[in-house]
């Protein structure tokens, strides 16, 4: 099941272009990070970015989520927000 924390991890490694800079801004380990990434796509059954590329590069997959994460996150904001 994906998560808020994931959307968020995604805007994060797009902004950042890089794990270690999506980690920095979430004030996280990248280790952590690496391994909620990891967790998740194994419970997805596919991976979300192309590791050891730079800049970052999400798959296909990934970018359908990056796309979902820029349209819900706003929405659930404004949610709270009323």
């Amino acid at each position: 099941m994906i998560e808020i924390k994931h959307l968020k991890t995604l805007q994060a490694l797009r902004n950042s272009g890089s794990l270690a800079g999506a980690a920095a801004a979430l004030h996280q380990t990248q280790s952590a990070l690496s391994h909620q990434f990891s967790d998740l796509e194994q419970r997805l059954g596919f991976r979300l970015f192309v590791r050891k590329s730079q800049p970052l590069r999400f798959t296909p997959q990934g970018e359908i989520l990056l796309q979902l994460a820029n349209q819900v996150l706003p929405q659930i904001s404004r949610a709270l927000q009323d």
